[in-house]
């Protein structure tokens, strides 16, 4: 959260582009006389509404995970209040959602720490909703729109040897590709820069914290069952975000490298050498491998989100032995 505070500029730039989808309205192609703009303009407007639809699913269900999580604290507080209430439970303190200070409880509800609790408590409970779903929802958008260029650029590709561009403009047609190409990679590239180094806190936090939440699942399904729920829905909330980050990163990686292989299905062996010679150069340009970063760590790929897996099973496994010893 205080990361995105004092980068909000950052991020509401690159959001801004992709909300206006800045980078496809400044496609060169769509300034010409080529016959070719009405479809394309149809088959792009195909594509970024499955990825927005894509965007849209994912940020619900990460929703869904955090309010369930979130109201689990605050309506078993509720819930148990109103019990004693209505019981007329006496003496009875107040629980709240989180309790930050149990050395205090006892001194009762009129001692200022308990308006502190209550305060931070509700804070904390706002903020962690919060911060959760900004930060994820942020990196999904981009992502899933870095996608959608990454597809429009294949597109374009493509249609290249189409009968709707004419013959002699089919070397500028490229050409408007490889500027957009360049313009898709800044982009990406900046959503890199941005996520980069605080990935690398998200990735420390879920590689040390599923086994603990695992040890305690184990822990409260034989002791207290209202810690096994809430340990299940943090897990469930949890694996959602780290599986949206990874999986995402992982499937931009895989859609960049269709782009040589997008060059080589379009006719290209019935053109002149100048246009051969500039698909040459977008296919050289396309052959580095991309994924997102986590700072100088590793990448975002499925492979690194099933090393966190497998470690973490390794810590829930280490933990129950200590626990039984």
């Amino acid at each position: 959260m205080a990361y995105m505070l004092f980068t909000q500029h950052r991020f509401h730039k690159l959001l801004r582009k992709a909300e206006t989808h800045e980078l496809l309205q400044g496609i060169e192609i769509f300034q010409t006389d080529m016959p070719i703009k009405t479809t394309l303009k149809k088959e792009i407007n195909a594509i970024m509404e499955i990825n927005w639809k894509q965007a849209r699913g994912q940020l619900l269900f990460t929703l869904g995970t955090c309010v369930c999580i979130m109201s689990n604290y605050f309506f078993y507080a509720f819930f148990k209040n109103l019990y004693n209430l209505l019981q007329g439970t006496p003496n009875y303190v107040y629980i709240l959602p989180f309790t930050g200070y149990p050395m205090f409880l006892h001194k009762g509800m009129a001692s200022p720490y308990y308006a502190m609790d209550m305060f931070f408590g509700a804070c904390s409970l706002l903020v962690a909703g919060m911060s959760a779903i900004s930060f994820q929802g942020c990196f999904l958008v981009l992502c899933k729109h870095s996608c959608g260029l990454v597809q429009v650029l294949c597109l374009l590709l493509k249609r290249s040897t189409s009968t709707l561009v004419p013959k002699p403009q089919r070397v500028e047609y490229l050409r408007y590709c490889i500027v957009q190409h360049q313009r898709t990679l800044e982009f990406i590239s900046e959503v890199n820069e941005l996520f980069r180094h605080i990935c690398l806190s998200q990735f420390l936090h879920s590689l040390a914290i599923y086994g603990f939440v695992l040890f305690e699942m184990n822990f409260g399904l034989e002791s207290n069952k209202i810690t096994f729920i809430r340990m299940l829905m943090y897990l469930c909330a949890a694996t959602t975000g780290d599986c949206m980050h990874y999986v995402n990163g992982q499937f931009l990686a895989n859609e960049l490298e269709k782009v040589p292989l997008a060059c080589y299905n379009c006719e290209w062996y019935h053109e002149t050498d100048a246009f051969k010679k500039t698909l040459r150069m977008i296919i050289m340009r396309s052959n580095k491998k991309f994924c997102f970063q986590i700072s100088w760590f590793t990448v975002m790929s499925l492979a690194t989100l099933m090393g966190i897996f497998k470690a973490s099973g390794s810590y829930f496994v280490l933990l129950r032995d200590i626990d039984e010893t």
